[in-house]
């Protein structure tokens, strides 16, 4: 029976229970020479209280199962415990392993008990394991040592006791959740283990003179302090650590003129000794900071969701890991924070990776993997995430050899030409390389490293420079006379901004040219250097742990080959964590006429096979247009091609499979838009064409009705898209629907067009006004909240979309529920000036309430909230800001509404996602690509927040590469859910998107915020090439500095032209789902 519950325990995964429990259990005493239970060398397994503790409650349990009578047996144990448990006895609902009964029994009280223990207290005198138990694997050591060796305490015990504390977040309720199948995974976290040697001191370190780089700064150390190199650890931000007993011999440091570091100062000053004991307290529980919690974050790097005083010490411990690997590898790219890049392994793109006119990028841009490693706090213990990380680099060659003036000719040979670059080609070398460090080659042999400005109105035949000896001559024949004559000098030169306290030149040969190691390319990648890049940094569970494991050893030492380490007392765990993780079940998915979806476990999808959409709309009046190229003059012809015409008869035949009505009238019109070249701007003609041609089939005698447009474009080139999507969401107010003729006209998808169809059929259904499946959310809800009825919650997202410029307008999105299936959700998008936080979330969520409650004539219930974007520096800025305008439109529209109708105000909860992190789980013994993590995976310990509410859930199957879980963190909980209900209910969501038949990454409502971001971002984006380009398209009132008060004019004034150019979204597409 012992053996029995044992692999019970452990899982079908393959891992046998440790040999030391099976003594124990048996009465053994054989053992191995150290514990591992509470990770002491002091003591044997069979020394450690804990393994007494763990024998006697599983021993216990057994004997309640196997001879009580009612409720008996191993599974749920007799009506009253044995002697480890309470009522409901038995390992599994007793006072054994799995979870506390009621009664209490000898060892626990009023709900104590196993490993799942809930409520209750404990006695002093004996241990009760109530957090994440030590017995699950070795490396999964759960529980923390109190000040006996022989006591350990759960830690769920720990911050239940820290509950009367004025917390900012809200805590968890349960520090172990119940539901899903258990299960084990392997996270890419290390142990970073502490020791008493690990005494850390930060001072203030300051730096001016003209170069503030990292290598400045690593020259500096080199030179005054050789002996201790390894040991001074700079963050390159301001602060660096060393080992407590260091100081330095003076805190000034200057140069005098001739020297190599002339204009160069140096302070080290404010010395500070970091607790890194109360660091570790607080990890373990021990003790929490009476002081504020979690203060607000003055710095956009502080971390607020630790305390500001134990967050000094992450940042320490992030400086000091970092330093080994960045001062014994050269060929180490540094990014900002703890990313570096391996130089070596740059691998060049198969195709041009942009659309920009008149310029193929495909030459200028190589993939860099590399490798992130940065400190994070856990549950007990400090850990280190590395994960492999992938990025676009700009090439180190000539840029005479990668500026290709030839779309469509990537890898052909084709460069640079000796003639003056038309505004085509000059608009998209400004895109591809202003802001870029240049490194310039003179021809005295010296080099200088420039940002790029733009490029220059004048050639090498034009511009004149004075030589030293006075004497006035063009660039072309300087070149000539230093020795080193110019093979392109019809070729406009490139204008740099001017160094810091330099007046020199500012203009060079694009031939004397190349970018400097380490440029990170700054250019948006179209679809196809979206692909390329998934294809080329995706890889397999197994390949990745793989890789992970060895290029972490490599790169980053352990302390016996690492003097930084061993220095400050630290060192890295030898394997990667492996912790206890939970499989959540299927959620009902229902189609039409009630039927039910089956849904594939493994990967999170079904076939709707013979079923018809869950409330199939009729399909709207729709139009066909086709664009092509190649013509001498741009006209629009009747009629379409026979292929297009094909496709769209196959995708009617679908959404009649699928239910909807009306998909057997034809189009009411049929356009072909010809124009002249690929290079030109197609936008003009195609927004003639919506104004003079589309907007005529709108209206009636019916009122308006929107009508659907279904366009081919002539291939991948996003201006074509943004052009049609512009017209028709701002200009004309119609649906449209893009298909990429590349695409189509695919041989597969030409002979079976049947998978094709489907994806469209889902977006035409969408946007007719259908509903394509329900997930049945209201059950779970009900579960919580037995009074509930329909259309009482309101799911909203939020999302905002940067520029990637300061000046430069940031785009934000809110959208809404209204419905019972959540599966329509309507967006709000507003301009606002670049930056995170929302300006217009009042507003936004009052439309949204206004809609709810004209549709159902009350307001909703509760209210969830999904903000999407944020990083943990900015969750108390989301609390204190966004979420107190939400409670504004809350309270205004719950006093509008009348108390008669809603006697109660409505609740929020407010959960951050996060996608853009570095977590990957993998399951244990994966040998290749099929063994994957399953949809449903819950990680909500060992890796997590030790007092918030917070967990990485996995709702899809990865279909490239390793999937990434989303992380989502409550920031607001009025309906006081569970850890498990929020968990529930979240991943239920995941499989109301109604673009696809397969759950997605993260929930819905902050989906569908991104691509509403990503649709408006299509409407300004001819502005913002435009200004990417060098055109001065808004002036302010600058003094064209760079200054902050310059940026900001300049921002202010292209945030109010382009809103006021570009428009918004027509009033007749409010009420649809137009950016699906």
């Amino acid at each position: 029976m012992a053996d029995s519950l044992l692999s019970l325990l452990f899982g079908p995964d393959g891992l046998s229970p440790p040999e030391w429990l099976r003594l124990a259990l048996a009465g053994g005493s054989r053992s191995r020479p150290c514990c591992q239970i509470c990770g002491s060398y002091g003591h044997r397994r069979r020394d450690c209280t804990a393994v007494g503790v763990i024998a006697g409650v599983i021993k216990s349990g057994l004997r309640a199962g196997e001879s009580s009578s009612g409720r008996g047996g191993p599974w749920r144990g007799g009506r009253r415990g044995g002697e480890g448990g309470g009522g409901r006895g038995g390992p599994w609902r007793g006072g054994g392993l799995w979870r506390g009964g009621r009664g209490g029994g000898g060892e626990g009280s009023s709900r104590g008990g196993g490993h799942k223990g809930g409520r209750g207290g404990f006695s002093p005198t004996t241990t009760q394991f109530q957090g994440d138990a030590v017995l699950v694997t070795e490396m999964d050591k759960m529980t923390i040592s109190g000040d006996n060796d022989n006591e350990t305490i759960a830690l769920s015990k720990r911050v239940l006791a820290f509950r009367d504390k004025q917390w900012v977040f809200p805590i968890r309720k349960e520090y172990n959740t119940t539901s899903g199948q258990p299960t084990y995974v392997i996270a890419n976290y290390y142990e970073l283990k502490t020791s008493t040697k690990t005494k850390i001191v930060r001072y203030v370190f300051e730096m001016t003179g003209p170069n503030r780089s990292k290598e400045m700064v690593d020259s500096f150390i080199q030179r005054e302090f050789p002996a201790v190199v390894e040991y001074l650890c700079p963050d390159y931000g301001g602060y660096l650590y060393a080992p407590e007993e260091w100081t330095p011999g003076k805190q000034h440091f200057t140069y005098p003129a001739g020297d190599e570091f002339e204009g160069q100062t140096f302070t080290l000053k404010s010395r500070l000794v970091l607790n890194v004991d109360g660091y570790r307290d607080y990890l373990t529980a021990s003790d929490v900071p009476t002081s504020s919690i979690l203060p607000l974050a003055h710095e956009e790097t502080e971390n607020c969701v630790i305390p500001v005083a134990f967050y000094a010490v992450s940042m320490a411990l992030n400086a000091i890991i970092i330093r080994n690997p960045r001062i014994k590898n050269t060929y180490l790219i540094h990014e900002k924070g703890n990313t570096m890049y391996d130089s070596r392994k740059g691998k060049v793109l198969s195709q041009d990776p942009c659309s920009i006119s008149g310029l193929d990028t495909g030459h200028s841009a190589q993939i860099i993997v590399g490798l992130h490693a940065s400190v994070r706090p856990g549950s007990q213990r400090c850990l280190v995430n590395a994960s492999k990380v992938t990025n676009l680099y700009y090439r180190t060659l000539p840029m005479e050899d990668i500026v290709n003036l030839r779309e469509g000719t990537y890898g052909q040979g084709v460069n640079l030409e000796n003639r003056l670059l038309d505004k085509t080609e000059e608009k998209g070398v400004n895109q591809c390389w202003t802001g870029v460090l240049i490194r310039v080659d003179l021809p005295d042999g010296t080099s200088q490293h420039r940002v790029l400005k733009r490029v220059h109105t004048g050639n090498a035949q034009q511009v004149i420079w004075e030589t030293r000896e006075g004497v006035q001559v063009t660039v072309e024949m300087y070149s000539i006379r230093m020795g080193r004559p110019l093979r392109f000098p019809k070729v406009q030169l490139l204008s740099f901004k001017p160094q810091r306290g330099s007046i020199g030149r500012c203009e060079f040969p694009i031939e004397w040219c190349r970018a400097a190691e380490g440029q990170k390319f700054k250019v948006r990648l179209a679809a196809s250097g979206s692909r390329d890049m998934i294809y080329h940094s995706a890889s397999a569970p197994f390949e990745y742990l793989a890789t992970l494991k060895d290029e972490f050893s490599n790169m980053f030492h352990r302390a016996q080959d690492n003097l930084t380490l061993s220095r400050f007392g630290l060192d890295f765990g030898r394997e990667l964590l492996k912790i206890q993780a939970r499989t959540l079940a299927m959620p009902r998915v229902m189609m039409g006429r009630n039927s039910t979806a089956d849904i594939d476990s493994d990967n999170g999808s079904w076939r709707p096979r013979g079923k018809s959409f869950h409330s199939p709309a009729a399909l709207l009046p729709y139009i066909l247009l086709e664009i092509r190229t190649g013509a001498r003059a741009v006209r629009v012809d009747p009629g379409v091609g026979k292929p297009f015409k094909g496709l769209i008869i196959a995708l009617l035949g679908k959404c009649r499979g699928y239910g909807m009505a009306r998909t057997e009238v034809a189009a009411s019109g049929e356009f072909t838009l010809w124009l002249t070249s690929s290079r030109d701007d197609p936008r003009v003609d195609i927004e003639n064409l919506f104004k003079g041609r589309i907007e005529g089939f709108k209206g009636g005698a019916a009122g308006v009705q929107v009508p659907l447009i279904f366009c081919l474009l002539p291939g991948s080139d996003s201006r074509y898209y943004n052009a049609i999507k512009r017209a028709g969401d701002v200009l004309s107010g119609v649906l449209t629907i893009c298909m990429d003729g590349n695409k189509t006209s695919n041989q597969r998808i030409a002979r079976d067009p049947g998978s094709y169809c489907e994806t469209l059929a889902l977006k035409v259904n969408l946007k007719c006004g259908g509903i394509n499946h329900s997930t049945q959310s209201d059950r779970v809800l009900q579960r919580i909240f037995p009074e509930l009825e329909n259309n009482t919650v309101m799911l909203l997202g939020a999302d905002v979309s940067h520029s990637g410029r300061r000046d430069l307008p940031s785009i934000s999105a809110i959208v809404g529920s209204y419905e019972p299936s959540h599966s329509r959700l309507y967006s709000e998008v507003a301009y606002q000036k670049n930056q995170e936080m929302i300006e217009n979330m009042a507003e936004g969520v009052r439309s949204h309430l206004d809609r709810f409650h004209d549709k159902h004539k009350t307001l909703p219930r509760f209210i969830v909230m999904f903000r999407d974007g944020v990083s943990e520096s900015q969750y108390r800025q989301v609390l204190d800001r966004e979420v107190v305008a939400i409670d504004a439109a809350v309270d205004r529209a719950f006093l509008q509404s009348g108390i008669q109708r809603n006697p109660e105000r409505p609740k929020l909860v407010v959960l951050v996602v996060g996608k853009r992190h570095h977590t990957r789980f993998f399951p244990p013994g994966a040998t290749d690509k099929r063994h994957k993590t399953l949809p449903g995976l819950v990680v909500d310990r060992a890796i997590t927040a030790i007092y918030e509410k917070d967990f990485f859930l996995q709702a899809h199957a990865a279909i490239q590469g390793t999937p990434r879980p989303a992380h989502y963190f409550v920031i607001r909980d009025d309906m006081d859910l569970s850890d498990t209900q929020i968990q529930e209910l979240v991943f239920t969501w995941s499989f109301s998107f109604g673009r696809s038949f397969r759950s997605v990454s993260y929930a819905p409502p902050a989906y569908c915020a991104d691509l509403a971001c990503g649709r408006a971002r299509a409407w300004i984006q001819h502005k913002v090439d435009d200004i990417r380009g060098g055109e001065n398209l808004y002036p302010a009132s600058a003094s064209g500095s760079n200054s902050s008060s310059d940026i900001t004019a300049v921002a202010q004034a292209n945030l109010h032209g382009i809103a006021g150019d570009c428009g918004r979204l027509h009033e007749d597409l409010k009420e649809t789902m137009w950016y699906i």
